[in-house]
This record gives structure tokens, C-alpha cells and sequence, in this order.
């Protein structure tokens, strides 16, 4: 039976106050917005003890059990039962802050936003294989048994005649007798590889199991699932012995030689026949040595001068008018039987060849008198005001940041405020359609977490400044667990340093029409940076020369714009619309602003 791995949110254990025995514990400290104190309290029953003191903007959790926990989460193995126990319960948050590892990658458990599992952020920290660590059952508390003894898995890659064996297991404590017996390890796949028909015997009595890497037979699968099978019919082989063949087109041999297109050779051995690659040989070329061939690989007829088999077979009958004609005669490429399966490689034909990239044209501007709507108004101040005719001015146009660490500006805006004071100071915020997307404060660590729990919580905290009206900041009617803290703290001195910003900043959704930020400490960065917005927003080619015109256009198209801020932040709302932006693009083509690059 598979396990079932849950991943449980946790900021790591701390010691508090026993509210019931005043006395100092340790406590693991979990965020009260999503389900995770639940669960882990509904897992663990009589074993789990709510320590949370009053007025704590967390969760603190006393267990009395032993506790994994890999990355700033509590791992657990679980029941079917226990799951499903699970499951209604983060069905009833708005998130989960659970995570079940499957399918080699972890999923966050369903919500009350969406019914079924769906993968986990990138920002949840979860990046690591949980299956070697073995997590305890929180109701035995017994963790999984460590493999014991080494297996052995037997595959071939295709196009290699050579028997690979893959050895998993316990293969530490013998990885010295591995290794001096020819075995690898591989860091990709985490497991030593041995190259040959058989294992040797000393690392054949270390094995436990031994698996063929081959799908059951038909005649197996159809006795399992208890259905009549037909008797499959093997086609005949198109290649007798010692038959004369030529490379269809560039091979290698097992030696590593290179067998150019055209060359000749022979057939030495048939191998055999797989109904997904048909016929396999052993060819002999010329001064070359013996190839393992596929039978699409390999074609009967001498190749000429001009002409390449792009694909299909060539039938020489159809061709054929007398038996002084090659059956691929140049002169005879405009027959109606071959224009599908033979292209020709004249220096004309090559200058014919359709553009590698086609550009499908925009809509064309409206007729003198007619109003321009905002994309087409874009263009065309852009076509205006830029000089931007051809590629060298554009490329001239510093677009790639330096990839050094630019500071933000700051600058006091005034002391932020939740339901008390606790003289938390603001030095600097950008506020969106109403939305709070940048919030920068610092003072004592406590007064900052707590006004970090309000806007999680969706609650609204205020700017106070000295000389003008106070400023409200929330993320949203009904929104909770939308930023992402950036902290920095002091704990001699008792003081914290925090940056949140929206997920909408960090997060982008590049799936829908949605909004993103910029935070330009530069032009030559927000530049860059849009670029790279554009690039994964679009499904047409976006290059680097375009980029100083996207920024332009953008703006005009107010694509670009600037945010609502204070406090030196310098931020930048761009609109992910994937129609726009195309529109853009193909506008800039097709008005000359832009141009395709000579060389990919």
C-alpha cells in the first residue's frame, strides 16, 4: 500500500507560557489562517495541547509525540481514515497550509476556494523528497521501516544495445564494494548503475529483488483482464541479408563514429521486431563498422546530388521510364509522385524557402477620420516620438539590468496603526485599486507581527502621518493570506525590519487577464523586467531589441502605469494582457517601429 505524506505548516518551535501551569514549554508555532492548527490537532487527539497565550497573533501547538520536520514543516505518514478526516477539515479554510506528497511532487490539500488538490506554490518552501526521512504515524507514532538490501532494475534505452542495471535500496553501506566492482552512482536519479548483460557476482548477492524494466506480454494482459486477444501479425522485414543499403540519414555507432548520410553498407543480422520501432539490423558500412539500425533509418536506393528523403517512401517503379534512368534522376523531381516525399536542394529552391518565423499582420489602422482605440493610439505615438527605425538603434538601448542587488528608497511616512499602538513606523507603501501591494515598516518585533497578522487576516492597519491625513491599508474585502513577508529581524534589540508584498507582485498570473508590479530602481531594469513579464505572457517570439519599444508602447497604451505610493517606492502596475501585448507587437512589425532580428 502507498503512504500517504502530509506536510504540515510551521514556523519552527518556540518556548511560551503555559497559560494553565504559568511554566515555560516548547510549542511549535503555526499561522491561525489556514487549517493547520486544526489538523494537527484532530490528528494527534490527546497528544496535542493548545498553549496559545492570550492575545497571540499565532497558534502554538505543545506535542507531546516525536516530531519530524524538514523545512519549516511537520512531517506525517497517514491512513486513508486519517486523511479523509484531513481533507474535511481544510475543506471548511479558505487555505490550507497542508500539503500531501504524490506523484513525486507535492499538492496542497482542497479548500474552500477549489474542491481538489492543486499543486503547491513555489513559495511554500517544499522542495525535497520526504520519503527518506520517514515520517512517524501521529496516532502509533511507529515510523516506516528502512529499506533493507539492494534491488535491481533492468531497462534499455532505445537506439542502445546496451543492458543497463539500476540499483536502489540500502546501497550505502556496500557503495565501496559498488564501486570497485565498475558500478556508477548517478546524482540525477540518486541510484548506482551497472553496464553490462549480467551483474557480477558479488553484486548479484547483494540483491534482494530483481526487476525487468519490460511491459507484461499481451498474451499476460489479456489473461489478466480476461479478454480474447487476435494473433498479431508481423509485418515482413523490408531488408533481406548481405542486402546493399545507405544511411537515410546521419548515424553513430556504439565505437561513437559518425556514418554521414549516403553511406553504404550491408546487412549483417536481422535483431528482431518491435510492434512501436518495426525491425531492428546489425548493418556493416564500409570501413565504418557494424551500426544497430531501426529500419526507418536505413532506405535501398543510392542517394543523388540535390536531393534529400524528407520522409514517406520512394517508390522507383513510378519514376522508372527506362532502365538507362536512375531511379531518382534529377530530371524527373517534378513527377506528381515523388513532390511529397523529395524536396530539392538548389541554391534557388533554398531562396524560395518560407521564413522560419511567420507573422500573422494585425489589424489595420482605421481609415483617415476614424477613431484610434488605445493600442492603436500607442502605436502610433510611438512611431512619433521614438526613432526607433531600425534594429541597431533599438538594440543601442540599454535593456538588460546588471544583475547587481539594487537598494529600494525609503523615506518616513509615518507610524502604522491596527486596533493599538505600537509605535511601528512606515517607510513606505503602494496601495492598487484600493489594495495595499507594498508595505515597508519596522519597529519592535511584536508590533510588527502584529500588524502582519491583520492584513493576513484581511483586517485593515493605518498609516499615520505627521502632517496629513491618515491612509487606510487592507488587501481586500474577504482577502487574507495575500502577501509575502520579506523580515529581517534583531533579536538582541528586539527589532524587526518587514517588506510585504501582494502575491500579485510576487506571483504573477500569466494564465488570465491579471495584474503585476514592477519595482524600477532603474530604467535599464524595469525595462528588462517587462520583458520577461511580456515574454512568459505571450505565445508569439518575444526578442531583446523589441524591448525598449514594448516599454514605450506600453506606457502609451497605459499597459504600463505608475502606482499610488509614498515613501520613495517607485512602482510600476502592469496589465498582463496577452491580447494587447500581441497587438503590440504585431502593430510594431507591421508599422516598421520594430523588426524581426537577422539572426536567431
Amino acid at each position: 500500500m502507498t503512504e500517504i505524506i502530509l506536510a504540515v505548516e510551521t514556523y519552527g518551535a518556540q518556548r511560551v507560557t503555559d497559560p494553565a501551569s504559568g511554566q515555560r514549554i516548547s510549542a511549535y508555532k503555526i499561522g491561525y489562517s489556514s487549517a493547520a492548527p486544526l489538523v494537527l490537532l484532530a490528528l494527534y487527539g490527546v497528544k496535542a495541547q493548545d498553549v496559545s497565550p492570550r492575545k497571540a497573533s499565532y497558534r502554538y501547538l505543545q506535542l507531546d509525540v516525536e516530531v519530524v520536520v524538514r523545512q519549516g514543516h511537520i512531517l506525517l505518514t497517514l491512513t486513508d481514515d486519517e486523511l479523509a478526516q484531513v481533507e474535511r477539515i481544510s475543506r471548511d479554510h479558505h487555505r490550507a497550509g497542508v500539503y500531501r506528497w504524490r506523484d513525486q511532487q507535492w499538492w496542497e490539500l482542497p479548500t474552500s476556494h477549489h474542491a481538489d488538490y492543486s499543486e503547491a506554490r513555489s513559495h511554500a518552501g517544499l522542495d525535497f523528497d520526504p520519503t527518506r526521512f520517514r515520517p512517524p504515524s501521529p496516532s502509533t507514532g511507529e515510523r516506516a521501516t528502512a529499506i533493507q538490501g539492494i534491488s535491481a532494475e533492468k531497462s534499455q534505452r532505445n537506439g542502445d544495445s546496451r543492458t543497463w542495471w539500476w540499483l536502489t535500496g540500502d546501497t550505502y553501506p556496500h557503495r565501496h564494494l559498488l564501486k570497485r566492482h565498475g558500478a556508477r552512482f548517478s546524482g540525477k536519479r540518486k541510484a548506482w548503475f551497472w553496464i553490462g548483460e549480467a551483474l557480477p557476482d558479488t553484486i548479484q548477492r547483494l540483491l534482494t529483488a530483481q526487476v525487468e524494466d519490460e511491459p507484461c506480454s499481451l498474451e499476460k494482459a489479456a489473461e489478466i483482464l480476461d479478454l480474447p486477444r487476435k494473433p498479431a501479425s508481423t509485418p515482413m522485414p523490408v531488408f533481406a541479408h548481405q542486402e546493399r543499403v545507405y544511411a537515410r540519414h546521419d548515424l553513430e555507432n556504439v565505437s561513437g563514429i559518425d556514418i554521414p548520410t549516403g553511406t553504404e553498407g550491408k546487412i549483417a543480422r536481422r535483431v528482431g521486431y518491435s510492434q512501436w520501432d518495426g525491425w531492428r539490423y546489425d548493418v556493416d558500412f564500409t570501413m565504418l563498422g557494424v551500426c544497430r539500425c531501426f529500419e526507418r533509418e536505413l532506405t535501398a536506393f543510392k542517394p543523388v546530388a540535390g536531393i534529400r528523403i524528407t520522409h514517406g517512401e520512394v517508390t522507383p517503379a513510378v519514376l522508372r521510364t527506362s532502365d538507362d534512368v536512375h531511379p531518382l534522376s534529377p530530371s524527373l523531381i517534378e513527377a506528381p509522385a515523388i513532390t511529397d516525399d523529395v524536396e530539392t536542394a538548389t541554391p534557388q529552391a533554398a531562396e524560395a524557402t518560407p521564413p522560419a518565423i511567420r507573422i500573422h499582420k494585425p489589424a489595420p489602422m482605421p481609415a483617415s477620420g476614424e477613431p484610434l482605440d488605445a493600442i492603436q493610439s500607442a502605436i502610433q505615438a510611438v512611431s512619433v516620438s521614438h526613432p526607433l527605425k531600425d534594429e541597431s538603434d533599438i538594440r543601442s538601448t540599454p535593456a538588460i539590468a546588471s544583475g547587481r542587488i539594487a537598494p529600494i528608497p525609503q523615506t518616513y511616512c509615518g507610524e502604522v496603526t491596527g486596533s493599538v499602538t505600537g509605535q511601528v513606523y512606515c517607510y513606505g507603501y503602494a496601495i492598487h485599486d484600493g489594495v495595499c501591494v507594498y508595505l515597508n515598516m519596522a519597529g519592535p518585533r511584536v508590533g510588527v507581527e502584529a500588524i502582519r497578522a491583520k492584513l493576513s487576516k484581511g483586517e485593515i492597519v493605518t498609516v499615520v502621518p505627521d502632517d496629513a491625513p491618515a491612509v487606510e491599508l487592507t488587501a481586500g474585502e474577504g482577502n487574507s493570506g495575500m502577501y509575502h513577508a520579506y523580515l529581517h529581524a534583531l533579536p538582541e534589540a528586539r527589532f524587526a525590519s518587514l517588506i510585504l508584498m501582494h502575491d500579485w507582485a510576487v506571483t504573477p498570473n500569466y494564465g488570465g487577464a491579471a495584474t503585476t508590479f514592477i519595482i524600477r530602481t532603474s530604467e535599464q531594469q524595469a525595462v528588462a523586467k517587462l520583458k520577461h513579464h511580456v515574454m512568459q505572457l505571450v505565445n508569439i517570439p518575444v526578442f531583446a531589441a523589441w524591448s525598449a519599444y514594448l516599454y514605450a508602447a506600453g506606457q502609451n497604451a497605459m499597459l504600463v502605469r505608475k502606482t499610488r505610493s509614498q515613501g520613495g517606492i517607485d512602482l510600476l502596475t502592469v496589465d498582463l494582457d496577452a491580447t494587447a501585448w500581441a497587438r503590440l507587437i504585431t502593430g510594431g512589425i507591421a508599422e516598421n517601429i520594430i523588426t524581426l532580428p537577422q539572426h536567431a
